[in-house]
């Protein structure tokens, strides 16, 4: 024998049942502390530094660093789906 029993009531109404606590306040005070910072943080420091901090090279390395930005990237995604190091490009020196 199966029984299926379906309640329509909202997230909230669920949660109240169920006797959980309501943590939408303190995540409201969470993300506008945390928007407050981040406010503060952008207004104190200009785009180069940030770049220069997430770059590694910066933005004077050009294109080596550009090259070394994009071997994290390829790196990160290698690992994600399991896969090896990434094969160096070679110039075909035939032309």
């Amino acid at each position: 024998m199966k029984i299926n029993v379906e309640f329509d009531i909202t997230p909230e109404e669920a949660r109240r049942v169920l006797g959980l606590p309501d943590l939408e306040p303190m995540q409201q005070r969470i993300l506008a502390e945390l928007e407050g910072r981040m406010t503060q943080y952008l207004n104190v420091i200009d785009p180069e530094t940030i770049f220069k901090q997430w770059l590694p090279m910066g933005i004077q390395g050009g294109l080596q660093g550009f090259e070394k930005f994009q071997d994290f990237l390829w790196s990160a995604a290698s690992s994600v789906r399991g896969g090896g190091k990434r094969k160096p490009e070679t110039k075909d020196e035939t032309k």
